[in-house]
């Protein structure tokens, strides 16, 4: 007599099985970051407060989100949920954190910063990071 096998423990065929291959978000951070110093270096040209304040921005911003990214996608697959929900959280804790610590140091460090350009270029970051996942999502 044959017995069925208990839910969930069928055997499934290796040609049939798919994964969702990981995102390659790696990189978004350097595309900003081109674009970024390329603004920068622009600016500069004009007002080298401006420009250091848009970079200082710009990093507050990518440096938090890449550390996210890589901690977010660092596991995959069914078989390692718990993982993937803790590192997800472990990175969005770490990028909180580490957001406002690069806020707070930079506002104690020194106060000539032009902080309308400091938080235009750290919101600017936010929009081109939306942007160029979108994108880099799509392909």
């Amino acid at each position: 007599m044959d017995r069925e096998p208990p839910i969930g423990s069928e055997k499934v065929d290796k040609l049939t099985m798919t994964t969702i291959p990981r995102p390659s978000l790696k990189i978004v951070p350097l595309y900003q970051m081109a674009i970024l110093l390329l603004v920068c270096g622009l600016v500069a040209i004009l007002d080298v407060t401006m420009a250091g304040s848009a970079l200082v921005g710009g990093l507050i911003q990518i440096i938090p989100q890449a550390w996210f990214s890589r901690q977010a996608f660092k596991y995959s697959g069914a078989s390692n949920t718990d993982l993937v929900v803790r590192s997800m959280y472990r990175g969005e804790a770490g990028k909180v954190v580490m957001t406002a610590t690069l806020f707070a140091i930079i506002f104690a460090l020194y106060k000539q910063w032009n902080y309308i350009i400091l938080f235009t270029a750290f919101v600017m970051m936010i929009q081109l990071q939306c942007f160029l996942t979108r994108k880099t999502l799509k392909h």
